[in-house]
Order: C-alpha cells, then sequence, then structure tokens
C-alpha cells in the first residue's frame, strides 16, 4: 500500500522552505535552523516537548493541542534524521531555480534570493491562515533563537546533537 506524506514531498517541501524563508525578516536561516522549524511544521503538536522561552510557552502548548494535520511522528530524533536527504533535495532544487542562494546553501545557510516567488504560490501563502501563527512563532521567534550551545535550539528542542558545536 502507497501512503503520501507531505514530510516526503519534493513540492511541499519547496513549499515550506519558501514559507519559512519568505516569513522570516532576515529571508534567511542556518541550515540546521531550518530542518528542526520544518519538523515542527509538519508536526507542530511537537512543540509542546520543546523548552521553548517563556514568552512562546503558551503558545506552544496551544499548538500541541492542535495535534497533526499530517500523521504523528513516532521518534522525532529519528524522523528528523530521515528527513535530511529530502531537505537537501528540496534546498538543491530551490537552488537549481534561483530561489536560494547556492554558494550560501553549501556553507550551511539557506538565503532567500531576490527572485520573485510565483504569484499562485503567494496566494497559497496568503490563503493557508490557519497557519500564519506557527509560521510566525518558527520563521521569526524560534528562528532567532542561537542553533548551537546550551539553551541554543537544538539543545531547546532536543532533534539535534549540540555538545560538540563550536560555540
Amino acid at each position: 500500500m502507497l501512503v503520501y506524506h507531505p514530510a516526503f514531498d519534493l513540492s511541499h517541501g519547496m513549499f515550506r522552505m519558501l514559507r519559512l524563508l519568505e516569513a522570516n525578516p532576515e529571508r534567511q536561516m542556518k541550515w540546521d535552523t531550518f530542518r528542526i522549524l520544518d519538523l515542527y511544521y509538519l508536526f507542530p503538536h511537537l512543540l509542546e516537548a520543546a523548552r521553548l522561552p517563556r514568552n512562546m510557552t503558551k503558545r506552544k502548548r496551544d499548538f500541541g493541542k492542535l495535534g497533526s494535520k499530517y500523521t504523528r511522528v513516532p521518534t522525532p530524533r529519528m524522523f528528523i534524521q530521515q528527513l535530511r536527504g529530502i531537505h537537501e533535495s528540496v534546498a538543491r532544487s530551490l537552488a537549481a531555480k534561483g530561489f536560494i542562494e547556492p554558494a550560501e546553501f553549501d556553507e550551511g545557510v539557506l538565503v532567500r534570493t531576490e527572485r520573485a516567488i510565483p504569484p499562485e504560490v503567494l496566494r497559497m501563502f496568503a490563503d493557508d491562515i490557519d497557519d500564519a501563527p506557527l509560521v510566525h512563532m518558527l520563521a521569526v521567534e524560534m528562528a532567532a533563537i542561537p542553533l548551537s550551545g546550551g539553551d541554543g535550539l537544538k539543545d531547546r528542542t532536543g532533534l539535534l546533537e549540540f555538545r560538540y558545536d563550536a560555540v
């Protein structure tokens, strides 16, 4: 039996990456930051287990109550590793299409180019108002949390190893 899941869909991945990058005030983020945020975009109920700053506590609980509109993840730490290849394919596809800087991606940073997003995709961003609070929290507030070190995004979420990062 074939089962579709948006996490493994290249087109849906490009939509998510562009949506998070467009919502970010700097229009860029570190590669591992995106990987973490994308997992929470797909499975917002997992935010409940993350140790986030106090100003995000109520909202993370609210997102946790929503559940996932896709499915449950058995082990988030393992699932984020499984998504690594998909994430890389998404980034390379967007770089090939001119939406992110290829050289910056090779350095571990997703940087949005000036290439305009097609109007129909922008319309989909605007029409998806249910996800707007989640996208804002992820792309603006959580993306601003330093990635590495104690109390960094990796540590707070427990999704990626942080102990060996140079800080």
